[in-house]
């Protein structure tokens, strides 16, 4: 212990000692003190910004066309760089087949799936997905659904037959339908005091009226949440999940030959119901424009949605309307962005989007403003959008809106589920399988009379339904100024009658 105690007093002394002096050598390689450093803020590399890099080629794969043998489609596209397969359940219906008053039933029922099976509960699903490093996951779109897996490639087949047995033999024990429908109501409750989700959530019940599903939050409504019941849960996933309804998409580690054998053991016994009748929607009346007012007091932001029923994704004017919209609303650079935020600064952001599916969905353009200017940021909104119906674009605005449309293809394909998702749309909305291998083409055929075309008949800002989340006392006389419709109070839920009750009393 002693010597120990030496050495440590030993190395101390030392350490307190005066450094020995550098040799010649090294003084003479030290910089001196007024040298300039390398990489200082003000280095000569810095005046100029680095060229960009070698463009990247990107070519999207077409899936291979396989089929089991009771009809049900599969679309294999082979990945082999890591090992891991994702898989996805198509189906044509979602949303657009909820049954009147019961908004919400599609997404309901697919919430439900994971949720115990004859043979298991949700714990065990979850634990046995959990056990083979998988990962599960479903949602209900506008006019599709999709239930996905991704897995390891060597345990593909048993994770399948959870995955099977899921999809296929869902329970929907009424104690787990109570519960989702408790997680749900309270989702609800969040989205009603959210602004953004309540101006996108009222604009879409202006624009497609009572009678159609679109009309209503996908999730649903407090009201139609609490009407679903478990008969109507077994009786949508009987009618939707038919092999004649369905499509599986594969990408990743495998192949035919190992693939089709694993997903005839698992979905080769499915049978194929009767397919009940298409709902046949109907739309809201035209009529004159009123400017629909939520009120929500003391907030420092308003939101402006405004929109109109757009075009479906086999339009024949797609592309051009896809291009008018990237110059319009859709990039971070475009005329409504430019407008307000960088000129006015009254947003941090908005932007305008084409929701296209087998039929017509809506076209939006909307975004948060500070209250104080909301009226000026509405007549800058509607300013901007009959500039762009009058369809004129510069040479540089339309090719900065077709290079940045085909610069956001590849990012669909950034992993093997994102890649099964884009097909499973693709399918959803009965595209060519070639749909993505040809898109930069069609993008870049888009001239600027085919724009013009588009935004002269595609844009009506003089009909286009106009909503306000915001104080309505603080901002409803300088919008009534505007002249640009009648003002309709609703509640955050869209309704029109229990609006203007709260606001009499």
């Amino acid at each position: 212990m002693k010597a120990l105690l030496c050495t440590v007093s030993l190395l101390v002394a030392c350490a307190a000692g005066s450094p020995k002096a550098l040799p010649q050598s090294a003084q003479a390689q030290a910089p001196a003190a007024s040298a300039q450093p390398q990489g200082t803020p003000d280095s000569s590399f810095r005046a100029r910004p680095p060229p960009p890099g070698t463009a990247v080629e990107f070519h999207a794969p077409i899936p291979t066309q396989l089929a089991l043998k009771n009809g049900l489609p599969v679309f294999l596209i082979e990945r082999h760089d890591i090992p891991l397969v994702s898989v996805a359940l198509a189906l044509r219906s979602g949303a657009d087949t909820d049954p009147p008053g019961k908004a919400g039933l599609s997404s309901f029922t697919l919430d439900l799936l994971d949720e115990g099976t004859a043979s298991r509960d949700a714990a065990a699903i979850a634990r046995e997905f959990e056990d083979l490093g998988a990962r599960y996951s479903g949602a209900s779109e506008a006019d599709s659904s999709r239930v996905s897996v991704t897995a390891l490639s060597d345990t593909l087949e048993p994770v399948l037959e959870i995955f099977a047995d899921v999809v296929l033999h869902p329970q929907f024990r009424a104690a787990d339908v109570e519960r989702v429908r408790v997680e749900r109501l309270g989702e609800i409750a969040q989205a009603l005091d959210d602004p953004q989700s309540v101006g996108g959530h009222v604009l879409s019940r202006v624009i497609f009226g009572e009678k159609h599903p679109w009309g209503y939050p996908r999730e649903g409504t407090v009201g139609s949440v609490k009407a679903i019941s478990r008969k109507d849960i077994v009786a949508w996933h009987k009618a939707w999940f038919r092999p004649a309804n369905a499509a599986l998409f594969v990408v990743g580690d495998t192949d035919a030959a190992v693939l089709m054998p694993v997903l005839e053991r698992r979905f080769g016994g499915w049978k194929d119901g009767r397919p009940p009748k298409s709902a046949r929607h109907q739309h809201a009346k035209k009529a004159a424009r009123v400017v629909t007012l939520v009120d929500k007091p003391g907030a420092p932001q308003s939101q402006i949605w405004i929109g109109e029923v757009g075009v479906s994704s086999s339009a024949p004017d797609i592309f051009p309307v896809r291009v008018m919209n990237n110059i319009l609303g859709l990039s971070f650079n475009s005329r409504l962005n430019g407008n307000l935020r960088t000129e006015h600064a009254y947003s941090y952001g908005v932007f305008s989007f084409y929701y296209a599916h087998r039929e017509a969905g809506p076209f939006v353009a909307a975004g948060g403003v500070i209250t104080e200017k909301t009226a000026e940021s509405l007549a800058e909104f509607m300013k901007e959008l009959s500039k762009m119906k009058s369809g004129e674009v510069s040479d540089e605005e339309l090719a900065e809106a077709k290079e940045s449309l085909v610069r956001t293809i590849p990012a669909l394909f950034a992993s093997n589920d994102q890649t099964a998702g884009a097909y499973a749309r693709v399918w959803s909305e009965g595209l060519p399988v070639d749909y993505y291998v040809t898109y930069e083409d069609r993008v870049q055929a888009v001239t600027k009379e085919a724009v013009a075309k588009a935004a002269r008949e595609r844009l009506h800002p003089e009909d286009m339904a106009i909503v306000v989340v915001g104080p309505s006392a603080q901002i409803a006389p300088r919008i009534e100024a505007l002249q640009l419709g009648r003002i309709e109070l609703r509640d955050a839920e869209g309704e029109a009658r229990k609006a203007v009750s709260a606001a009499a009393q």
